[in-house]
């Protein structure tokens, strides 16, 4: 169900990505998808009385990187996608207190005050309302629950990364995709803000960077083709003709960078924070 005022094709163009990502999403840019899972993990250091939920949950990285195996407690993973939620599933570890399910962010079946720790990894930035998915979280998290993020941080990308994207937008090709401002939610002090602003408190940020190297430009655009919905879909309507074009351009431009060109930074900000008294 779209939210009011949103087009089904920002939605669709999600849904479809992620079907189409799903088998591949862990193994992505050198394994960066489950560097940031398990650092998310880490950074969240969820304690054995803590209920987890884990919104956006994708194939499961994050919670299955928290070690609930012994857990005697009922833990939810819950994404829009169910192509997602069937990886997650076939991912499992066999722990029988993790649930996994087809739920929107905007609207969780649950009941009020339920969990003690809610994560977000990497989900955020795709909502098309964060403001509406915080307000979820606050609701479903016990009094004082905890939250840990995760986001893309754009600044720390690569020259090489940056020179796609100024490629992929010249192709004027109209396609719907999630406001542009959402790409700042990765930036150290928004992210902070934005926690803020949501009602948690005692904030605490760091980063972590992961970086690979494509052999050459083939290896390249199929590698930023599955960084994210908007890529994906820009690329998927070209016919064999124009993506050689453009990886033929995308290659002279590449090669003026010298020994950045075809290098990639998977980096990402992370942060957590507890609910305001």
């Amino acid at each position: 169900m779209a939210l009011a005022g949103i087009p089904d094709t920002v939605r669709q163009l999600q849904l479809d990505f992620y079907r189409d990502a799903a088998h591949r999403y862990d193994a992505w840019a050198g394994g960066a998808n489950v560097r940031a899972a398990e650092r998310l993990a880490e950074f969240a250091d969820v304690e054995r009385h803590e209920r987890v939920i884990d919104i956006g949950c994708g194939t499961g990285l994050v919670i299955r990187s928290m070690g609930l195996g012994a857990s005697t407690l009922d833990h939810m993973a819950v994404d829009l996608s169910p192509d997602m939620i069937t990886a997650a599933r076939r991912n499992a570890n066999g722990d029988p207190g993790i649930h996994y399910t087809v739920m929107d962010a905007h609207h969780l079946v649950f009941n009020d005050e339920m969990f003690d720790l809610a994560v977000l990894g990497q989900s955020l930035g795709y909502f098309e309302d964060p403001w509406q998915a915080f307000a979820e979280v606050r609701r479903v998290l016990k009094p004082h629950g905890r939250i840990a993020v995760s986001c893309r941080c754009r600044s720390l990308s690569t020259p090489a990364q940056a020179v796609f994207f100024e490629r992929l937008e010249r192709l004027a090709i109209r396609r719907a995709r999630t406001p542009a401002h959402h790409s700042l939610f990765g930036e150290p002090w928004v992210l902070s803000n934005m926690l803020e602003l949501a009602g948690f408190t005692d904030i605490t940020v760091t980063q972590l960077l992961v970086g690979v190297r494509a052999a050459d430009v083939r290896e390249w655009t199929e590698m930023m083709e599955w960084s994210g919905p908007w890529p994906h879909a820009m690329i998927g309507l070209l016919s064999p003709g124009a993506r050689s074009t453009f990886e033929e351009e995308l290659d002279r431009t590449m090669h003026r960078l010298g020994e950045g060109d075809y290098a990639f930074h998977g980096a990402f900000t992370l942060a957590t924070g507890r609910l305001r008294d």
